[in-house]
């Protein structure tokens, strides 16, 4: 069980100060001190500095989150093998960003499951901004991810290169053909909404060539890569995602590429976890099946 001034700390990072973090607790100002001189007392250390109006943690306090964020997951994961532990088989909760967890994970998932019958498996399907959310608040336990991340603040295994690709309708003139970025401005862009991994990876390639989304005639947002395909195939659009994610409709030429000059095609899957995590091993019994048993 974790002290619970670890949980006012952590609070106290969150926030940002120690009257919001004791809004956020219940508690007064002064206990919030305590809890923090606490922590300090006992490693010796400083936590938080002053800078101007704002407080910033000193290079141990950042160290200290990093590892209590961990432990606080590793927590939970224990207190959920405690309740389970008359079960024969344990569990996996992971996440995965929707373009894996859509057109990757299906077949991976059907093989574990029939080696593994027993075992209990929940997947959160989410964008990228969410799955780290969900892994620092150990809600799950390690999550596949396409979008970029700090690699410095997770433990993370490379799962696949991608490409990433422009698609449109078989109909129309630059289908199947190679073209500068500029001849597809006339086009609406219809793209994943913000916090998605492929449209951070989409804006990065697009910067990269010195422009961003508004040089497009019309933006649309949606959620659904089965959507987005949708409006692509009758004509309404391109779109810019895996290809992964379109290989049966480009197989079928439901949908066809245009070859972008100069635009940056291969980008990461990521196996993702908490640092120091004293389940990484598990975790990393699951990449290894998931690398062996993918489908390409």
């Amino acid at each position: 069980m974790l002290d619970f001034r670890v949980n006012t700390f952590l609070t106290v990072c969150e926030s940002g100060n120690y009257t919001k973090a004791a809004e956020k607790l219940g508690l007064t100002q002064p206990a919030v001190t305590q809890h923090i001189k606490y922590i300090e007392d006992r490693y010796k250390i400083r936590l938080f500095v002053k800078d101007g109006k704002t407080m910033r943690l000193t290079p141990e306090g950042s160290l200290l989150r990093e590892m209590f964020i961990t432990l606080s997951s590793d927590c939970k994961k224990i207190d959920r093998c405690i309740k389970k532990m008359n079960e024969e088989s344990g569990a996996l909760l992971m996440g995965v960003t929707k373009s894996i967890g859509e057109y990757v994970m299906p077949d991976i998932l059907q093989k574990y499951l029939e080696t593994n019958p027993s075992v209990r498996i929940s997947m959160d399907v989410e964008n990228t901004a969410y799955l780290l959310d969900y892994l620092k608040q150990g809600t799950i336990d390690f999550c596949i991810i396409g979008g970029k991340f700090d690699k410095n603040a997770y433990w993370h295994k490379l799962f696949s290169r991608e490409k990433f690709v422009c698609l449109c309708s078989s109909s129309i003139p630059l289908s199947g053909k190679t073209a500068d970025i500029e001849e597809l401005f006339s086009e609406r862009l219809l793209i994943r909404e913000q916090g998605s991994g492929s449209r951070e990876i989409f804006k990065s390639s697009l910067n990269q060539l010195g422009y961003n989304e508004s040089n497009f005639k019309a933006v649309t947002e949606i959620g659904s890569i089965d959507v987005i395909k949708h409006l692509v195939k009758k004509g309404l659009g391109i779109t810019f995602m895996y290809e992964a994610a379109a290989a049966e409709e480009i197989k079928n030429g439901s949908l066809a590429l245009i070859d972008v000059k100069g635009f940056d095609s291969s980008h990461e899957f990521n196996f993702v976890c908490l640092k120091n995590s004293m389940f990484a091993d598990e975790f990393s019994d699951f990449f290894d099946f998931a690398v062996k048993n993918r489908v390409h």
